[in-house]
Parts: structure tokens; C-alpha cells; sequence
């Protein structure tokens, strides 16, 4: 008994059972004790629903013709027939209540918010503060139906004492059995740790000597269980501690010789790496010509792209052209019309002639030019110049403005700054057309009727700022970083290549070392462009 009272292993398995039988009893117990209660609110309910259904169904009528006298006097006695019933709450849907008592009723214009809240579509219940009462109850609301129409809620309230007298006597009852289960916890847990530590601490004396390099010594537990196999295991480990310092021996002197082995293969591995360094420092030379070699290849692939991108986007030119086209082509057709109408009639003259012909001179002039227009945009600069954002920017919207205006598509501007940059302005201006084209696009699929472009024009530093937004809606978190990748696209293989957004990554900045990224706010995509000023700009903000 005194060798167990100083061992720390008893102690932890006697904590161990007695706190676990503990805990295990203590749930057991309180999940009685919830279903004990639960049983009572349930026998409650059951009483107030069967009430509520008996109530309900005598004073239908009176319900229906809204017969408040009859009301009033049918729960009245039936009140003073029930001992448990308190009161009882007639709830109509015009907001009259009749609370009615055992010895009294009143009309309310108004119940308290508790009573309001259990006012649904089903039935509830639950123990809670009467605030009429001034007392606890076991209050049940229970919906009135009739022919499936809503006419208003009995409320019930059911004095709890018998409720009340059974809980403590359950908690009476747990008190005793809890007592006696610590009693018999006590002295099961002492047993049961007792039987499992006895052996353990006589292995843990044998082993103690076994450290202190008595080989000797072995275990004396003699048991038909998995303690007494652990012993005679342990016996058998003593025994071949003594064979294994033996082999111990003989396997050091045999690493000796893997030892010396290993160490002429790493003289061999040596030889080679400095082989191979040879080889490296041979593959050096040679690489600056294969890294031109491969940049000139991706020159010439960026080249492919970007005659990729001025085919893709001329056919949506011709598309725009069509639209350019359509409204002076209506009108020559109508002067043809007058002319012929003027000569049936008889009334055809010169100067109706000459009039006519001078509007169709000046619809044609129109149509040329616009043919001009689309020319020279796909037209590509040969060296950088100076130019205005602006301006290229109102190009580039007149040129695909009719499909703007064909989508109810409209673009607010914003000009903070007259800004001049450097670069190349027919290439910036296909760059400012894929990402104007993109917007469109995503205004027309997202069915956005009054789509907006607003384009906002300042200066920042040494840079000409630009940005685009629209109300499509944004772009996808999950393909937000991959939008300027090449061969990148949502739309439906003839719709679109995927190389737009990535050319106009391109000419900003590497053609024109400027930055172009995208993000989203609360209405849509903004693509933010930087391009550095022209010098003379330049110098007029670093002067100042």
C-alpha cells in the first residue's frame, strides 16, 4: 500500500477512472433529467393542444360572425372549469384581444412583444414570464383555422406548480444517487487501479536495475493475461540485449569497411561533377547566342500576334463601317426616291436637281472619309512622336461609335488634363479599341440596357493617366489575373481570338513602357493605363 501511494502511475489511473466514471455518470444523469423535463412540457402540451382544438371548434361560429359576447362567455366558464388554465388570450387578426381570467376578462388593444413573437403559422410553446400574469406559466399559442382560413391565436397559460414540484423532486433524487455514485466510483476506480499499476511498477524496478547495467536480473510476474506476456516478453528483451552487444561488435568493424567503400565512390562522384562543370562552362559560352536566338523568335511571335490582333479587330471594323454606312445610305436612297416621285408628278426641276445632288455629293464625301478614317488606323507608326491622349482617344470612339449607339451604349468623359505622351498613336489607339471592344462585349452579354463607358483623362507624376470603366458588371474573381494572357478568352470560339487584351498589354508596355492592369469596383471592370508624358511635358511637371 505504501509503495502505491508514492507511485505517480496509480495516482494517474485512479484520476483517470474515477474523473471519467464521474463524467460519464454526471451526462448520464443530466440527460435524464432533460428527458424527464421534456417528458412534462410534452404532457403540457398535449393538454393545451386538445384544449386549444376543443375551444376552437366550439366558438368557430362565433369566431366567423365575430360574436365577441359569446366569446367572452364560452372561455370564461370553461376557465373556471380547469384548475391549471390561468388565463386564456383570444387573439383576432384585426388586433382585438379578450384576455380572459378566472374571475374576470378584458378587452386589450395591444399584448406584449414575447406574446406577439409566438404568433406563427404553427403551434409553440414554452416556459417563460406572463407579463399579464406577472408569473412564470407554461404559455401555448395554437393557430385558429377553419376551412383553410386564419382567424387568430388562442393563447394558453397553465400554472407550472406541478411542473415545478417534480423538477426539484428530480433534482432531489439526482443529489442522492450522485452521492453514492461517488462512494462506489471511489473504491471501483482504487481496485481497478490498483490490479493495472501493481505489475507496471514491478516492471518499471526490474527495468531501473536492467539500466544500471545489471543483465541479470529478470521479471517474477507470473499472470495469464497481457501483463504477464509483457513480462516474460521482457525477459526475453534482457536476453537479447546481451546477443545484440555482441553483433553490436561485429557490425561496427563491418561499417569500418562500408566506411572506405563509400568514400572511393565519392572520389568517383567528384571526378564527375568536375566533368560536368566542364560541360557547364562550355554550355555558357554558347548560351548568349541561343538567349538572342530565342528572343528574336519571340519577336517574330509578337509580330504574328499583333497581325493577329489588326485582322481580328478589322473585322469588327467592318462591322462598324456597316453601321457608319447605313444612315447616309437611307438618305441616298430616299433623294433617289424624291427625284423619281418629282418626275412622275411632273414637278421635277433644276434646282430640286442641283439640290438633290449636292446632298448625295455630301452623303458620299461622308462615306469616303470614313473609309479614310478606318485606312489610317491600321496604319503602324514607324517611330514614336508625340501626341494627345485625347484626341486619339475621340478617334477611336468615332470609329466604333455606331455600335455603341446601336447597344444603347453611351461614354461619359472626364478631362482633367490636356495630357501629350510619346509613343506610337495608332498603336495605342488599337490598344484603346480592344479594351473599348471588351466593354461593349460585356455590356451586350450581361443584357445591361442603359450601358455606360466612362473614360477618365489626368496626369499623374511623369505619366498621362487613363481609365475605363463600364457597369457590366466586373470580371470574375477566378479569371481576373488571367485576362491579359494570350489565347485567353470567355467568349465563343468565333467571337473572339483571345489576343486582344494581351496585344494591349504589349504596346503599353513594352512598346510604349507604360503599365496597363485591370480591377473591379462596385459596377464593373476598370482598366488603369500609364503611359510617360512627352518631354516637354515632363519638364513643365519636374519644374514644378
Amino acid at each position: 500500500m505504501e509503495s502505491l501511494e508514492k507511485n505517480r502511475l496509480f495516482w494517474k489511473v485512479f484520476s483517470l477512472l474515477f474523473v471519467g466514471i464521474m463524467i460519464v455518470t454526471s451526462i448520464f444523469a443530466g440527460y435524464l433529467l432533460l428527458l424527464q423535463k421534456k417528458s412534462i412540457i410534452e404532457l403540457l402540451h398535449s393538454e393545451g393542444k386538445s384544449i386549444s382544438q376543443s375551444i376552437s371548434f366550439v366558438t368557430s361560429d362565433a369566431l366567423i360572425i365575430d360574436d365577441s359576447s359569446y366569446l367572452v362567455e364560452f372561455n370564461s366558464e370553461y376557465i373556471k372549469n380547469n384548475d391549471k388554465l390561468k388565463n386564456i388570450i383570444v387573439a383576432k387578426l384585426d388586433n382585438q384581444y379578450f384576455n380572459i381570467e378566472k374571475n374576470s376578462w378584458s378587452y386589450l388593444n395591444k399584448i406584449d412583444s414575447s406574446l406577439l413573437k409566438m404568433q406563427k403559422n404553427t403551434e409553440r410553446y414554452q416556459i417563460m414570464y406572463s407579463p399579464i400574469l406577472k408569473t412564470r406559466v407554461f404559455h401555448y399559442t395554437y393557430p385558429i383555422y377553419f376551412s383553410g382560413v386564419h382567424w387568430g391565436w388562442l393563447h394558453l397559460s397553465f400554472d407550472i406548480k406541478d411542473y415545478d414540484n417534480k423538477i426539484n423532486e428530480l433534482y432531489l433524487l439526482f443529489v442522492y444517487l450522485f452521492s453514492t455514485l461517488i462512494v462506489a466510483a471511489f473504491f471501483i476506480s482504487f481496485y481497478i487501479a490498483n490490479l493495472f499499476a501493481s505489475p507496471i511498477i514491478k516492471l518499471n524496478q526490474t527495468a531501473t536495475a536492467i539500466a544500471n547495467g545489471n543483465l541479470t536480473v529478470r521479471s517474477l510476474i507470473d499472470r495469464n493475461d497481457e501483463i504477464g506476456e509483457l513480462s516474460n516478453t521482457f525477459n526475453i528483451m534482457v536476453k537479447n540485449l546481451e546477443e545484440s552487444q555482441l553483433k553490436l561488435r561485429l557490425s561496427h568493424e563491418d561499417l569500418e569497411l562500408r566506411v572506405q567503400k563509400r568514400t572511393q565512390e565519392v572520389n568517383k562522384v567528384n571526378s564527375n561533377l568536375e566533368l560536368k562543370t566542364k560541360e557547364l562552362a562550355e554550355l555558357n559560352k554558347n548560351l548568349d547566342s541561343k538567349v538572342k536566338e530565342e528572343i528574336s523568335k519571340r519577336h517574330k511571335h509578337e509580330r504574328m500576334l499583333i497581325q493577329q490582333s489588326r485582322l481580328a479587330a478589322m473585322g469588327e471594323m467592318i462591322g462598324n463601317i456597316a453601321h457608319q454606312w447605313r444612315q447616309p445610305l437611307n438618305a441616298l436612297g430616299l433623294i433617289i426616291q424624291n427625284i423619281h416621285f418629282s418626275y412622275n408628278n411632273g414637278v421635277l426641276t433644276k434646282e430640286f436637281v442641283d439640290d438633290s445632288m449636292h446632298k448625295g455629293v455630301q452623303l458620299t464625301n461622308m462615306m469616303s472619309k470614313t473609309i479614310d478614317d478606318f485606312r489610317n488606323f491600321f496604319q503602324p507608326n514607324k517611330q514614336k512622336e508625340n501626341f494627345s491622349l485625347m484626341a486619339t482617344i475621340d478617334t477611336t470612339i468615332d470609329l466604333i461609335d455606331a455600335g455603341f449607339k446601336h447597344n444603347n451604349i453611351k461614354v461619359k468623359k472626364d478631362i482633367k488634363d490636356e495630357v501629350s505622351v510619346l509613343g506610337f498613336p495608332n498603336e495605342f489607339a488599337q490598344a484603346m479599341l480592344n479594351i473599348f471592344s471588351n466593354a461593349k462585349d460585356a455590356l451586350i452579354e450581361n443584357e445591361i440596357n442603359e450601358g455606360l463607358i466612362n473614360i477618365k483623362v489626368y496626369k499623374e507624376e511623369l505619366f498621362g493617366c487613363i481609365t475605363i470603366s463600364d457597369n457590366g458588371g466586373g470580371i470574375p474573381s477566378d479569371i481576373i489575373d488571367k485576362v491579359f494572357d494570350p489565347y485567353f478568352t470567355t467568349k465563343h470560339q468565333y467571337a473572339g481570338t483571345g489576343i486582344g487584351l494581351y496585344m494591349s498589354k504589349i504596346i503599353i508596355e513594352q512598346n510604349m513602357q507604360g503599365f496597363l492592369s485591370v480591377s473591379n469596383e462596385k459596377k464593373g471592370a476598370v482598366f488603369l493605363i500609364k503611359i510617360p508624358l512627352s518631354k516637354d511635358q515632363s519638364l513643365d511637371e519636374t519644374s514644378l
